[in-house]
């Protein structure tokens, strides 16, 4: 059995209430109706949600405690977000046996709105069963045959 690590990057776009599920076909045909994940796997779940007096726009203007940047550090290296920080979620699927699986993330947002446009479909091979025996070595040579006998250990759910 594998469990396959899903791997989203969160990027500062995302707010604190922001989040994604999952969405597989279960070696089958997709399901668009139940996620694999239990809840939304939120990208900032250290950050409290803000709330909605906090979105107003009146927070935007400035106050007696702001401070005016001269604007020195303004130039074109800092218009792209090569230092912003892109952090990775991680979340780990039921342990499969053995197929061929496909896994969707479709991001939602605070108020529950999805993301259904341009998502990305993941396929991965899962082949962990039965574990592979071991240990082979030459155990004996036939002279009679000219054949090889070879000795291995074999996989423990193989003995039965």
């Amino acid at each position: 059995m594998q469990r396959l690590r899903i791997r989203v990057i969160r990027s500062p776009d995302y707010h604190a209430g922001d989040g994604f599920h999952v969405y597989g076909d279960g070696g089958g045909v997709m399901n668009w109706v139940q996620p694999l994940t239990d809840r939304k796997v939120l990208f900032w779940d250290d950050a409290v949600p803000m709330a909605d007096h906090l979105k107003a726009g009146h927070l935007t203007a400035t106050h007696l405690d702001s401070i005016q940047p001269d604007r020195h550090l303004d130039g074109t290296f800092l218009l792209d977000r090569h230092l912003q920080p892109a952090v990775p979620v991680y979340w780990d699927t039921n342990p499969l046996v053995f197929g061929r699986f496909r896994f969707a993330v479709v991001t939602e947002d605070e108020a529950g709105n999805k993301q259904t446009e341009d998502i990305d479909i993941h396929e991965q091979t899962v082949n962990s069963e039965p574990p592979p025996p071991y240990g082979l070595c030459p155990q004996s040579h036939d002279e009679t045959t000219n054949e090889l006998i070879l000795s291995f250990v074999p996989s423990d759910r193989l003995i039965g």
